[in-house]
């Protein structure tokens, strides 16, 4: 591995270990996001194998975020049911190589992932 690339993934490494909870959901969603336009760009290019990989990192930021939940609140219950319709989506992108499950998705947890992201600046300006 070149210098800068080892560089690049010590920063990574370093600015998820340092980064509060509510930046490391962001983070999350920020990846599934990535994920979903890897996918759907390898998929209208015939790279199977690339769609494959980057549909499938999505599931694992999927099952992360679900197995996060505090199930003590009702929006918890309702993002798990969400999360489960995503999964089951991703798998049939997957399977059948769809970028429709991937486009129906996107807007869906780009909305979550802003809503976070607004969350946090108000929380921020209460403190």
């Amino acid at each position: 591995m070149a210098y800068p690339q080892r560089a690049f993934m010590a920063y990574k490494s370093t600015s998820v270990q340092t980064a509060s909870r509510e930046k490391l959901v962001i983070m999350l969603y920020d990846g599934w996001l990535s994920a979903l336009e890897l996918a759907k760009q390898a998929i209208e290019q015939k790279q199977l194998m690339d769609a494959h990989k980057q549909l499938m990192k999505a599931q694992s930021i999927v099952h992360e975020l679900n197995n996060t939940l505090d199930m003590q609140y009702e929006v918890s219950k309702n993002l798990r049911q969400l999360y489960q319709y995503f999964l089951n989506q991703l798998i049939q992108a997957n399977v059948n190589k769809d970028i429709r499950p991937i486009e129906e998705q996107y807007p869906i947890v780009k909305g979550l992932r802003d809503t976070w992201e607004e969350a946090i600046k108000q929380l921020g300006a209460e403190r």
